[in-house]
């Protein structure tokens, strides 16, 4: 890794442990509501074997979680409030879900089809990505500036023997900006998420550009 490259992935990690600071600080609910950065461009495979790109998503709001099938707990209960969401939104059909999955070598797309059958996901609104590890890293880090890492010591902290990830869901809007993070595991995380949606709801789409977008550390 070049010079440039390293000192780019520090100020990613620097501005997830801020962020993941400043949420601590900003609410006990787990709740942090700005505008942060837009989503990066990405190519992942659903579980269908289809392409999803960032344009597919472009006039919806998505609620992103990062999860792998073979985690046994964490995963469980992220993966079940996005089923409930998916209930309780069901009636807008400019909400949709997006699973990354952190462990792409394993959730390959037959894998992930089974896994969404266990969460009656509506294929059509609620996909679970796989893709390329490296390219899935980046855009965890760069894109939604949370935590990931394959380093076998931090991943030992969870139960996976490879893998650590976040349990924080992220909002995007319909112009690809995440607006809010919340605590996957709060008990009160699907009404929280469901109230966020329905403002950004009611803004206009497409929205009016901006001169620049804030940091999440101000």
């Amino acid at each position: 890794m070049n010079f440039s490259a390293c000192c780019q992935q520090l100020v990613a990690l620097a501005a997830a442990l801020c962020l993941i600071s400043c949420e601590k600080k900003a609410s006990t609910s787990g709740v942090i509501v700005g505008e942060f950065r837009e989503v990066a461009d990405f190519a992942f495979t659903n579980q269908s074997g289809e392409s999803l790109n960032l344009e597919d998503m472009k006039g919806k709001i998505w609620i992103a979680n990062f999860i792998f099938t073979s985690c046994a707990a964490e995963c469980l209960v992220l993966s079940s409030r996005l089923a409930e969401l998916q209930m309780q939104l069901k009636d807008f059909d400019d909400v949709a879900f997006v699973s990354f999955s952190v462990d792409p070598q394993t959730d390959t797309p037959e894998r992930l089809e089974k896994y969404s059958e266990r969460w009656h996901a509506d294929s059509e609104r609620w996909n679970f990505l796989t893709g390329d590890s490296a390219e899935i890293d980046s855009l965890v880090l760069n894109s939604f500036l949370l935590p990931v890492t394959r380093n076998p010591i931090d991943a030992g902290k969870l139960l996976s023997e490879s893998l650590i990830h976040t349990d924080r869901m992220a909002i995007v809007d319909k112009n690809g900006k995440v607006r809010a993070y919340v605590n996957g595991l709060s008990p009160g995380v699907t009404a929280d998420v469901a109230r966020i949606v329905m403002q950004i709801r009611r803004e206009p789409y497409p929205s009016p550009p901006e001169s620049s977008a804030p940091s999440p550390s101000n």
